[in-house]
């Protein structure tokens, strides 16, 4: 007998009972002759606690002794939350280019940056800086720029080499380039820019 039956069987002798003004011997149950009106009462009104807690007790689902659920009742199985994927990017591939690659002293160069994830898809909004041994980038004035890639994963700036006069012979400027990502490893690239003087 689960817990429901229970009240609803102690509920419907407590109304009899109480109607009857006690002296019954009911369902296992014995009350005995009431004397007051007010008893009479509460024993009714209890009934009635009692009726309606088992018709909607929630508890009629599972055996009270074990706790489990009543044979030829569905049974819901909770579905475990969904993890987020975690998404591995690896390491950015970073490729750099400049035009014209040979520099005159005094002169400039595009510079460009291109960083791709490990299967050649292309990484927008990445950081990207850039440090040169000299020089300057045209958006700074210093010996570094940074930016973030566009939809294409491309980084674009402009670079500049010291006065024509500062030059006594051709040489060449290392520019190094980091760019990070969340979710990827940083990405690094060099290029060396050759500068000619005539």
């Amino acid at each position: 007998m689960n817990v429901d039956n229970v009240f609803l069987i102690s509920g419907i002798a407590c109304l009899i009972a109480a109607v009857v003004g006690g002296g019954l011997k009911a369902f296992g149950i014995e009350v005995p002759a009431l004397r007051s009106l007010i008893r009479q009462i509460v024993l009714g009104i209890l009934g009635v606690i009692l009726v309606v807690m088992g018709v909607i007790h929630p508890s009629g689902t599972t055996d009270t002794k074990a706790g489990r659920p009543e044979a030829g009742r569905p049974q819901t199985v909770p579905m475990p939350d969904r993890a987020k994927p975690t998404i591995a990017g690896g390491p950015i591939a970073v490729k750099v280019n400049n035009y014209p690659r040979i520099v005159q002293a005094g002169g400039g160069t595009d510079i460009s940056v291109l960083a791709t994830a490990r299967d050649g898809s292309a990484i927008p909004g990445a950081r990207v800086v850039l440090s040169a041994g000299g020089g300057a980038f045209q958006e700074t004035g210093t010996t570094q720029a940074m930016g973030s890639t566009n939809e294409k994963g491309v980084y674009r700036t402009k670079w500049r080499t010291y006065e024509a006069g500062a030059y006594t012979g051709n040489m060449s400027y290392r520019i190094g380039v980091q760019v990070t990502k969340e979710g990827f490893d940083r990405g690094r690239g060099e290029i060396a820019i050759p500068v000619k003087v005539n």
